[in-house]
């Protein structure tokens, strides 16, 4: 797949939680990319420009190219939140082999906070492509408030009727009945099956994808099993 430079323009902003938005783009024709791909965005500021790399949020099977990120007070992000609707960007792509592979069965996504939006990328391809593997998701947060896609990851169990999706909230609510902390050995061990030979997928800043990583190789993970995506500048 070739990487090439295209013309887009912002069609609306998602509020999805707190800080989190998706920007959703005009879909390109001619650009083709895989669930879980990334691509670098180039915004006009002032008489110049900024650029930055995002993970796509949508899948190929939707009609437009989403990306969704925190919004944290950084000058990039700052003129990103304020370009018109309407307003022409260049998107260079794509890039990245955090993809979901044919022989990968069962699957298991790790991650914690906007490291889900290359997860919600490939979950909505299997949803619309009709994949029927074993597949978990365990994604960390700090409380029910602040879990990106909520209402869509539940949603995609009529789909997906083998996907089994786990929250790990750091500081819930009081009522909350589910599992507490981090995402950890115990909590790998009570929720996956011991059937089949799972690959995992870890996406997130370089703290997180470092700690699962060692997570997993104290339990015997090969690195062959493992598919790694760092959110660098997180």
């Amino acid at each position: 797949m070739k990487n090439m430079t295209f013309s887009t323009r912002l069609l609306e902003r998602i509020p999805r939680v707190e800080g989190v938005k998706t920007f959703r783009f005009e879909r390109i024709k001619q650009y083709e990319f895989t669930a879980g791909q990334w691509f670098v965005l180039t915004i006009p500021e002032g008489d110049g420009y900024l650029t930055k790399h995002f993970t796509h949020s949508s899948s190929p099977t939707e009609g437009y190219l989403d990306f969704t990120t925190r919004l944290t007070g950084s000058p990039y992000k700052n003129t990103l939140d304020a370009l018109p609707v309407g307003t022409e960007v260049e998107i260079e792509g794509p890039f990245g082999d955090f993809t979901l592979r044919d022989d990968a069965t069962p699957v298991v996504f790790l991650t914690g906070g906007i490291g889900i939006t290359p997860i919600r990328s490939i979950l909505r391809f299997m949803a619309d492509a009709g994949d029927h593997r074993d597949v978990a998701l365990l994604y960390g947060n700090k409380d029910y408030d602040s879990i990106a896609f909520r209402l869509e990851l539940e949603s995609f169990a009529a789909q997906l009727p083998r996907l089994k999706v786990v929250h790990v909230l750091s500081d819930p609510q009081p009522d909350w009945e589910g599992h507490r902390g981090y995402v950890r050995d115990e909590i790998l061990e009570a929720e996956l099956s011991s059937e089949g030979d799972w690959t995992y997928y870890v996406s997130g800043p370089p703290a997180m994808v470092t700690s699962m990583k060692g997570l997993l190789t104290e339990r015997g993970v090969g690195r062959r099993e493992m598919v790694l995506e760092n959110f660098e500048g997180y």
